[in-house]
């Protein structure tokens, strides 16, 4: 091989060089841009998370207050109530519990579903009264079906107090009188050959 070969093919190799030490300046810009997007991400998936915690811990106290204070102003069995925000495959879910005596109880398999009644209910207005989306009106059937007739007056308050606290609309169906007294229209529905008539009482 002349010299003149040996010079080209060394020029060859240098330009070879130029353009790969190009392309690796290339590559570590991107490597850095790409490491700079990710430390972003995990930032904010971080406060995010954070956030999220937060909330969560501020609608479980609302929860939670909302739904204690309506439990003991229909019984006298000083009932807590508890949520639980849970992180399962990859959702957060939410439990709920009775809490009496430092134990944590299933609503359901409690003896009569009475409390369980009072709950829902006053889960149904803590929740709306949090979605400012929402209108402000809440449709129940017979709420109240598994609670004894002694608490009905207690729970009739109870509604009276959130609707008006709240800013409520409640309209119910029930077969019991008690509640009639809290409510600010009654309606008595008497169904006759099949046709429902409804008179204003």
């Amino acid at each position: 091989m002349d010299l003149e070969a040996l010079q080209n093919e060394l020029k060859t190799k240098l330009n070879e060089k130029e353009y790969i030490l190009r392309d690796i300046k290339t590559l570590k810009m991107k490597n850095r841009k790409k490491e700079i997007n990710l430390s972003n991400a995990q930032n904010a998936l971080s406060f995010l998370q954070d956030t999220s915690l937060d909330t969560q811990k501020q609608l479980e106290f609302h929860i939670n207050e909302m739904v204690s204070a309506g439990l003991n102003s229909v019984f006298d069995d000083n009932y807590g109530f508890v949520s639980q925000f849970v992180l399962k495959r990859e959702k957060t879910e939410c439990n709920l519990f009775f809490e009496k005596d430092g134990n944590l109880i299933d609503p359901f398999s409690y003896s009569g579903l009475g409390a369980a009644d009072v709950a829902a209910f006053c889960l149904l207005a803590a929740s709306l009264s949090m979605d400012k989306n929402c209108p402000p009106i809440l449709i129940l059937d017979e709420p109240f079906k598994h609670l004894d007739l002694e608490h009905h007056e207690a729970a009739g308050e109870l509604v009276y107090n959130i609707s008006k606290s709240l800013g409520i609309q409640i309209i119910m169906v029930t077969h019991s009188q008690m509640f009639t007294q809290y409510a600010d229209k009654v309606f008595k529905v008497k169904r006759k050959k099949g046709i429902s008539q409804v008179t204003e009482n």
